[in-house]
């Protein structure tokens, strides 16, 4: 194995301990920080913010990304099925793959979404725990998010879909969760239920008092239904919007309540084929920047070139507004990475860039419980960091238009204090550290070489 990275076609050295400095025009902690030029990190960890070039050590590698760039905490994303052909469920490889790539759009952070019968769930889940934690030289695996067995798959029928899913419908047991709990070794984080199922309302009290969070997700649940699901501990929105019967100002139906009730963290797929920006902005309005998880929902064709796709027995379709559509005219996931989503949000659906990231990345690690050590760009936490700034060539695509910052895009990742993603001149590397600019001079001018 090497010991460095290729940039171009040189392999150089690449320091993997120490201070390391990152530098750009603008630092979300997630919060503006005026006069913040960088971050200095040390061993993973975020050793300090830097307010001027010059407090960069002597010595120190430096990362400068410009003027244009900025930094903003690790993404993580809560609800991601797979991407580039494969999925989660493929096996430790094809996690790790996923992971590996998952960088590439400044994502630091993911719950794996899987689902499936719970006997079938015993059998594999094992093994792709091993991923869990584990470095891959990407973004780290920080568990699971159950998403099936138990929803109503066809809600959208009830709705005026064309077509029903064929899925089995299978009600919430709670001795299946605690099979897959144990086999997954502890590690399911997040499951999402349909409340209107027969015991579904002591199944979430059971996900509740095992630590895990129950997310309202895929159902017809009337607002009576959802608000008893609250009280069971239902506190977590899956795609919200999606999955839900439509808001009428006469027939509100879930997603109104998951708007209203301040207790709901409600996941957002903010692709511009999922939700229109106009609903971005109702939702966002709603619930503030703390109130909001951004997700992806990426699907296994993720990452590939708009066309069609083979999905068992089903043809999806990627289409060039990166929404997943199934021949019946349904969204099965999305193909938007999520910093394409945050350029969707920020330039089309009109939120702040910093409250997207606390939406990316503060909420995220809040809800996982590790709010103290990711999400934020401070010293003592751990050193996740993404850079964002205009990437030429880059679009929106679909019928979002190209409005100031349809550009943004991640330019940079860092995870545990591993530069693993930067683009370099257009061209993304990833999976293996970049090499920095090298020290800076007293006033944060590169150094001149030794003689």
């Amino acid at each position: 194995m090497h010991s460095g990275c290729l940039v171009g076609v040189h392999w150089v050295h690449c320091a993997s301990h120490g201070l390391v400095a990152l530098l750009a025009g603008t630092v979300l902690t997630p919060e503006p920080s005026p006069g913040t030029v960088g971050v200095l990190t040390q061993r993973g960890i975020i050793h300090r913010l830097l307010a001027h070039r010059g407090e960069v050590p002597a010595g120190s590698p430096v990362y400068d990304l410009g003027a244009e760039a900025v930094l903003l905490p690790g993404l993580i994303d809560l609800h991601t099925h797979g991407g580039w052909g494969l999925r989660y469920t493929d096996g430790p490889e094809a996690a790790r793959t996923i992971l590996r790539r998952r960088a590439e759009s400044g994502c630091t952070g993911v719950l794996m979404t899987v689902g499936g019968p719970p006997p079938e769930m015993v059998g594999w889940l094992p093994g792709l725990a091993t991923v869990v934690g584990a470095p891959t030289g990407g973004a780290v695996a920080l568990g699971f998010h159950v998403e099936g067995p138990w929803l109503n798959w066809d809600a959208w029928v009830s709705w005026g879909a064309r077509s029903g899913s064929g899925r089995e419908l299978v009600p919430p047991d709670a001795d299946d969760f605690h099979r897959i709990q144990e086999a997954a070794g502890g590690e399911i984080k997040l499951v999402s239920c349909a409340p209107e199922f027969p015991q579904a309302l002591p199944f979430i009290e059971t996900l509740a008092r095992a630590g895990v969070i129950p997310s309202l997700g895929h159902t017809t649940a009337s607002p009576a239904l959802v608000h008893d699901a609250i009280r069971a501990g239902i506190r977590h929105a899956t795609h919200t919007f999606n999955g839900m019967q439509p808001m009428h100002h006469r027939n509100p139906g879930a997603a109104a309540v998951v708007c209203t009730d301040p207790g709901v963290i409600a996941e957002l797929i903010p692709d511009g084929a999922h939700v229109h920006p106009i609903f971005q902005q109702l939702l966002y309005r709603c619930k503030g920047p703390d109130g909001v998880a951004l997700v992806t929902d990426g699907t296994r064709f993720g990452g590939l070139a708009p066309g069609r796709y083979q999905d068992g027995e089903r043809t999806l379709e990627i289409r060039d507004d990166l929404g997943c559509w199934t021949e019946g005219g349904t969204l099965a996931g999305s193909g938007s990475p999520i910093d394409r989503d945050v350029a969707v949000l920020t330039a089309v659906g009109g939120v702040p860039l910093a409250h997207a990231a606390r939406m990316g990345a503060t909420v995220p690690a809040g809800e996982l419980g590790l709010g103290t050590r990711k999400g934020r760009l401070l010293p003592g936490y751990d050193a996740d960091v993404t850079a964002f700034g205009p990437l030429p060539g880059a679009r929106l695509g679909g019928d979002l238009g190209e409005p100031p910052g349809a550009d943004l895009r991640c330019l940079m990742t860092m995870v545990a204090g591993q530069v693993v993603f930067t683009h370099q001149a257009g061209v993304g590397v990833v999976g293996a550290a970049i090499p920095a600019l090298g020290p800076l001079d007293a006033d944060g001018r590169p150094a001149a070489p030794a003689q």
